[in-house]
């Protein structure tokens, strides 16, 4: 039969399928400006729509009508439907919500036969909030009509639809052909002009002659299986701003529920707990009925992470706290405890994922996203895959034409099967379908279409279920599955590494502030001070939101950003304010001094400090409490105050105290600054006229630095677009076109003292200003480049660039609890599509002997190749946010020359100085219970504690260490209080087993990059 008479058929079976109808007309509307969750700005009172209804793009519309129900037609045969364009809301009966409207989602059952009231919140053209030229468009709603549906005419076309796009898909040609004739024979069993009583006849045979057609096509007993699982996946921003998202739960869980009314066979999982919050909040009957369907099991709560979070930039530890405050929520509210990690969309993955999931409770890994690469197609779909530390997940990556947006139509399965890679170990493949990104989830057109794809010959058979028994069918299986090592990384969205810097400084800033809230707050209960912590978990909670995988990447709206920064700041006050309280509670408790100065990380410290002090006048020092002497320099006054920096000793998590008086003369100093060279006993340094270093002498090791006619801290912009996905991509042409700096270079010398010396480079660039204090220091081998820009680029990428005189085919960078090598070669296209990587605090290019470290304290993105490191500083992307990094920008990058690798040379503890500045606090005339210098905890052997904090469950406090450069070895903790108990726990503090443990010690083995956690309990200090 010919296709166009297929086609035409099925549409005008489709359409009679509709029995009657009834308008609801007119009803009643209003429009509204939406200011936050439940606060509108109404323009004005209801009025009476009577036909289409049209409302601005980006209001809000209120419907309501009092709807009566035909008295002769039961309620499961009457649907509410609506046509209209533009519009995406939710419905409420009787007050209670109900369904979800939108472009795919324009009919739902009603709930009952008796008159209730209707109401509706829709948004007009929602793309306006990121397609600001849709402005003039307008919403359009042409009715709302009661439907009687004849469910038999619906399902015919349902099996009619599903064998006609099967017949197209099926490879057995024979399979296909009887598929075919089974379809062309039904069809010609209905003859659409016959009145409705005939026309039901007619279709209700035809159903049986394609049943029994089907029926006798044996299936293919190889032809695989698909396991298909509902689910909505829901950005919690993106072209929209966090307000919407509530909204669009609303939509999406309430369509969910009244799926769940009418198929009993179906699934859905959702993710991230802080959507369940804000259902909770904002939809408080809504929550009762997902907390029923939890209850049945027919509704999974999975994922664990307390948002989808991205995985590229948050830290170590707060990758485990969106795991702890996701299973925590799910445990809570629902009883229920996620195996899973679900990130379908996040992009790329670390390699010391593995680890952080395993250790988190989480034994499986799901995404699609692997197959966005750009050029080499990722060759595994369900396999183990393998962290830095050697612990390994079990790993699925189906290979489906929409992603996570799947359909369950026959062109789909047969593609999900065909593509999976490892259909020779393993006969079955995850399937998640349902409309996602802006939520909806799935349709009852997707759920016909999975009940008629359970067995049908020619496509893979399916059953629906929740996704976590599809891991644990695999593991009851056990097959021989291939092992991928290291990270996943993801070959495009490499932009996302440094698109709204101002976000991720944020983001850096506040995980290491809310880190020394914790640790001093801990110490200062240890000394018998009474603490109120409790604020610090609504700041994580906050802090963990603001990390989702388009937030944090600065794939967002600009709105989504303005609110972040609020959000950021408010986070920054929270934990401020509670690390200052502590450390003022412990400064009481020392003896008279002028400062105490702290120090979070836990290794002793020679570094550089800056406090506020009252000067008796210049030259000034510090004494510390073994009488020896600090040289400060005063860098600026402020009423009456001195700004002033000086290198003190500070003990491991520990302070020590200091007082200042006037010094007898003037101390010496090894620092030499003028506009071309700096020096100090470290280094020589010279500059050329546009603050560029073309020598950089290493006296400690007789070392050029930098290559013979090269020029270090190179500030390069490059053509960065123009870009369809400008936020998220940067491209490997880039190099090909940059641009020179157009416009005026100054260079000053503006500080020389005994403590540390700099000159500021300001450079311009059309309406570009950066502002550079190229730093050294007399007792510290780090130069420093402060930097300052007001960045006016659009399309236009900064990068720095530091050539130098190493030889190695592989380079270093730290990622979170560890580091990976990348090449520094582009030999295979695997090792060309990495021009742009993502690392934490530090890179590093060393060759036996020697090496140099680039560091940084807020940003992501660099790129190493032969023997030039860079960092990528700015960008200016122009879509989704036209302002995107546009402003004020400050951060810091550093360079560490040193000996051997980057493991002997210190790189890890330099870069975690930089981020970790020492941080100082009056003094008072205390009692002096506390010693004048004291270290809490001391760490022997190669471990970092990364976190002190409150346990969760109250009980004593969580210490969680790990090992940084790749090594393994004894580790002791000796605690200056008591110990009264060590237990072992997990990531998520759930609690392994006793330690063996001294009265103020104990120790453990740990391997490379392995994470410890213990659960300490502690006296006070006496």
């Amino acid at each position: 039969m010919d296709p166009r008479i297929i086609r035409m058929k099925l549409d005008i079976l489709h359409r009679r399928a509709i029995v009657r109808a009834w308008p609801i007309s007119p009803y009643e509307a209003r429009t509204a400006d939406h200011l936050a969750p439940g606060e509108y700005r109404y323009d004005g009172d209801w009025a009476p729509v009577d036909g289409e209804g049209r409302w601005p793009a980006g209001k809000t519309v209120f419907l309501r009508a009092d709807v009566q129900p035909p008295d002769e037609v039961p309620a499961d045969q009457l649907h509410l439907a609506f046509n209209g364009e533009g519009l995406e809301g939710m419905i409420s009966i009787d007050g209670r919500p109900y369904a979800g409207i939108d472009a795919n989602h324009t009919h739902v059952h009603i709930p009952h036969a008796r008159p209730f009231h209707l109401e509706g919140e829709f948004i007009a053209v929602p793309r306006v909030m990121c397609l600001p030229e849709l402005a003039s468009e307008q919403g359009r709603l042409r009715w709302i009509r009661l439907e009687q549906v004849d469910e038999a005419i619906e399902a015919a076309w349902y099996d009619l639809r599903f064998a006609w796009e099967a017949s197209q898909v099926v490879k057995d040609k024979r399979r296909q052909q009887r598929i075919a004739r089974a379809l062309e024979d039904a069809l010609l069993a209905i003859d659409l002009t016959l009145p409705y009583d005939r026309l039901r006849q007619e279709v209700e045979q035809a159903r049986r002659i394609l049943s029994e057609g089907i029926e006798q096509i044996a299936p293919d007993p190889e032809g695989g299986h698909i396991f298909l699982t509902g689910h909505s996946h829901i950005d919690t921003a993106w072209l929209w701003p966090i307000r919407e998202t509530i909204r669009k739960c609303g939509r999406t869980f309430s369509t969910a529920c009244r799926l769940m009314e009418r198929y009993p066979d179906y699934r859905f999982s959702c993710s991230q707990p802080q959507l369940y919050a804000y259902t909770k909040q904002h939809y408080p009957t809504l929550y009762e009925e997902i907390k029923r369907w939890v209850r049945e099991g027919r509704w999974e709560t999975t994922g664990g992470m307390w948002v989808e979070a991205d995985n590229n930039i948050p830290s170590g530890e707060a990758l485990i706290r969106q795991i702890l405050y996701g299973v925590q929520f799910f445990q809570k509210e629902f009883g229920t405890r996620p195996r899973v990690c679900w990130l379908p969309d996040v992009f790329g993955y670390p390699g010391n994922i593995p680890q952080i999931l395993i250790g988190c409770g989480l034994t499986s890994f799901f995404t699609t996203k692997l197959h966005w690469q750009a050029r080499n197609e990722f060759p595994y779909h369900l396999f183990w895959w393998e962290g830095i530390d050697g612990t390994s997940v079990l790993a699925h990556i189906p290979r489906l034409k929409r992603g996570y947006n799947g359909h369950p139509t026959p062109e789909e399965l047969a593609l999900a099967w065909g593509q999976f890679n490892e259909k020779g170990v393993y006969d079955e493949v995850l399937f998640p379908f349902g409309f996602g990104d802006g939520g909806g989830g799935p349709t009852a057109e997707m759920l016909e279409y999975a009940k008629r794809a359970e067995q049908y010959p020619g496509l893979p058979a399916c059953r629906q279920g929740p996704e976590e028994a599809y891991f644990d069918r695999v593991r009851a299986a056990s097959p021989e599955l291939p092992t991928w090592h290291g990270e996943l990384y993801l070959e495009t969205h490499r932009g996302t590494y440094t698109t709204q810097a101002a976000i991720k400084r944020a983001n850096r800033k506040n995980e290491l502030l809310l880190r020394e809230a914790e640790i001093a707050g801990v110490l200062a209960r240890w000394t018998g001070a009474d603490i109120a912590m409790d604020a610090l978990h609504s700041a994580w909670e906050n802090l963990l939101l603001l990390q989702f995988h388009d937030i944090l990447p600065g794939s967002s709206i600009g709105q989504v950003y303005e609110e972040a920064a609020r959000d950021h700041a408010r986070i920054e006050t929270i934990a401020r304010g509670l690390r200052d309280t502590a450390l003022r509670a412990i400064a009481d408790r020392v003896p008279a001094a002028t400062l105490l100065v702290f120090n979070s990380l836990s290794w002793q410290r020679n570094d550089i400090a800056a406090a506020r002090v009252s000067t008796p006048g210049e030259p000034i020092e510090l004494v510390a409490p073994d009488g020896q002497t600090i040289p400060a320099q005063v860098i600026a006054r402020h009423d009456g105050e001195a700004e002033i920096v000086f290198a003190p000793q500070v003990p491991s998590l520990g302070y020590t105290t200091l007082t200042i008086r006037p010094a007898a003369q003037p101390p010496a100093s090894s620092i030499s600054v003028t506009r071309e060279r700096l020096e100090n006993r470290f280094f020589i340094i010279e500059l050329n006229d546009i603050g560029e270093i073309t020598r950089l002498y290493d006296k400690r090791y007789q070392r050029e630095v930098i290559p013979p006619g090269e020029r270090a801290n190179r500030l390069q912009l490059f053509q960065d677009g123009p870009e369809r996905e400008a936020a998220w991509n940067v491209h490997a042409t880039f190099e090909r076109r940059e641009y020179p700096f157009e416009g005026e270079t100054s260079i000053a010398v503006i500080e020389t003292g005994p403590v540390r010396g700099a000159v500021r480079v300001a450079r311009h660039h059309r309406d570009s200003r950066i502002e550079q204090d190229i730093m050294i220091y007399d007792t510290l081998p780090r130069i420093d480049f402060v930097t300052r820009a007001d960045w006016q680029e659009r399309e236009v990428m900064l990068k720095v660039a530091f050539p130098v005189e190493v030889l190695a085919d592989q380079a270093a960078f730290e990622i979170q609890f560890g580091a990976i090598q990348r090449p520094t070669h582009r030999n295979t296209s695997w090792d060309q599509e990495k021009f742009e990587v993502p690392a934490h605090r530090w890179a590093d290019l060393s060759e036996a002997g020697y090496g140099v470290s680039l560091l940084n304290d807020c940003k992501y993105g660099y790129d190493v190749k032969g023997n030039v490191l860079r960092l990528t500083l700015l960008r200016g992307p122009e879509w989704p946010d036209p302002n995107a990094d546009r402003g004020h920008h400050e951060f810091t990058y550093s360079l560490w020359p040193h000996a051997g690798s980057w493991q002997q040379g210190g790189t890890v503890r330099s870069a975690w100085e930089l981020n970790v500045p020492l941080v100082c606090v009056p003094a008072t005339d205390g009692n002096g219970t506390l010693p004048a210098t004291h270290s809490f905890i001391e760490v022997t052997g190669p471990a970092v504690v990364e976190t002190l904090k409150p346990a969760e469950d109250g009980v004593g406090d969580i210490l969680r260490l790990y090992e940084p450069n790749g090594g393994r070895g004894p580790v002791t903790v000796t605690s200056a209080n008591a110990l009264l108990g060590v237990e072992v726990c997990n990531l998520v503090e759930e609690t392994e087993g006793p330690h063996p443990f001294a009265p103020n010690r104990f120790s453990f083995d740990i391997r490379p990059f392995q994470i410890r956690t213990f659960q300490l309990r502690l006296g006070t200090r006496e």
